[in-house]
Parts: structure tokens; sequence; C-alpha cells
């Protein structure tokens, strides 16, 4: 699949060295920016897996924060996540105000309890196992999970194959404005990239939470539920390169 997303096409007779590339005599500079795309699939799925607890004091809710943490971590692994595929991310305690506009004698909100948040980034190599790495990670009482994003252990996966169509999508239009100026293509003068970028043409969202307010038990947990789907879909790189030609006459 070839997409362009922008020309810039400059025709003019430029003398020798009146430029940094040099032309030759009686040839003229054509300036093509074109973008490829490549399709491939992806192979891992990363997600954010966090704990949120609240205490009447900082010390009640980073002890809870952590047991409970300890816990799903510990699930993450038994589910097949290795140690190397999971890094602490954020570890927070904030101090929750009162909403009632309850003042101390400063005039500041009152403080009614603390929240410690405690989150990891986990990576899914195997994509097919995702869902049970979401499921497990909220059975052992995980309130938080973000993602999964789709994509691969590899980030170079399909960046040769959408440099190729962009060259080839360059090509085809340096051919296409030479042909209508009765002219050909005599040569390559630069390239340059102008990046490259993948996105996943399927993404889904995963969100839980289940906070407890300080002081009140929190509820008991549902019966266990299925693994959510998690569908692969596909990934598609862009490559944009910028190629300037030499054409001369055609005869």
């Amino acid at each position: 699949m070839v997409k362009t997303i922008a020309i810039a096409a400059m025709l003019a007779a430029v003398p020798a060295g009146a430029q940094q590339i040099a032309l030759q005599p009686g040839e003229t500079l054509l300036e093509v920016q074109a973008t490829g795309t490549a399709k491939y699939l992806p192979d891992a799925a990363f997600l954010t897996v966090g704990v949120v607890s609240t205490g009447t004091t900082a010390k009640e809710a980073t002890d809870a924060n952590a047991r409970s943490m300890t816990a799903v971590i510990a699930a993450v692994k038994k589910a097949g996540v290795g140690d190397r595929f999971i890094r602490t991310q954020q570890i927070s305690v904030e101090p929750r105000f009162a909403r009632n506009g309850s003042f101390d004698d400063e005039g500041q909100a009152k403080i009614t309890g603390y929240v410690a948040r405690n989150g990891v980034a986990v990576t899914v190599t195997k994509l097919a196992g995702a869902g049970d790495v979401i499921s497990a990670a909220f059975a052992a009482g995980a309130n938080s999970v973000n993602g999964p994003n789709l994509g691969n252990e590899n980030p170079a996966a399909g960046v040769a194959a959408a440099r190729t169509d962009a060259i080839r999508a360059a090509r085809a239009q340096a051919e296409a404005y030479a042909s209508g100026l009765d002219m050909r293509v005599a040569r390559v003068l630069r390239v340059s990239e102008r990046g490259n970028y993948s996105r996943q043409v399927d993404y889904i969202v995963v969100t839980g939470s289940r906070v407890a307010e300080a002081g009140v038990p929190p509820a008991p947990p549902p019966p266990p539920a299925p693994p959510p789907p998690v569908a692969g879909g596909e990934m598609e790189r862009s490559a944009t390169v910028w190629i300037d030609y030499a054409l001369v006459p055609a005869r």
C-alpha cells in the first residue's frame, strides 16, 4: 500500500554550483517527498498494572498498597511474565482533602486520609496470553489496568518494508513528472528520511477501578470472569523519504 502524504516538487534549470547539489549541464532538479507503508502483525502487548489504596494515615495506605502490589506482581509472574518484563513505573502517596468545605484554623482544607498508588509496566511477549495476565492481575487485587498497547519486541519491525515502499512511491512520482515533461530520470542526487512511525490498526483499552473509601471495608470481589479478549489486528509502519532526482531531456 502506498500513501503519499506530501509532494514537494520543484522544476527549474539550475546552473552547476548554484545549490548545494551540483547539477550537470542540461540537468533539471526534481525534489520528491513520499511515504510508504507496510503492514505486519503485533507479537507483544504493553500494559500498566497498578494498585490504588487508601488509609487514614500515609503508613496505613502505603502498607496496604505494598501488600496488594506484592500479590499482583506475583500473580503476573505466575501468569507467565518474566522478571525482566516487569518494571516499576510509578509510586506515589498523596493526601485526600475534605470536599465539604471543612477547613482547619489556617483556612486549609482538612486532610481526611491518604491515597497510595503503585504501578508497574508489563510486557507480555506472548500476545495470546495478554488476557490471562490482565485477569490474573485483577484477581490478585489490581484496580487500575491500562492497555494493552500492541506492538513488537523488535522496534524496527516493518521499517525496511516501509522504506522500500516509500522509495518505490518516490520513483513512480519522479517517472510521472519526467514523462509529462518529455524528460527522463538520469540519477539520484540526494536521499533523506523524514521519519518513520508505527500505529495500531486495532487499539484496545481495558480499565478498572475498585478503590474503597478510607475506613470502609471493600466489597467482596466478584466471581472470576473469563479473560478479556485481546484482538491483535494489524500494525502499520510508515516511512517518509525525500529524494532529489536529476532529470535530463528524453532525446
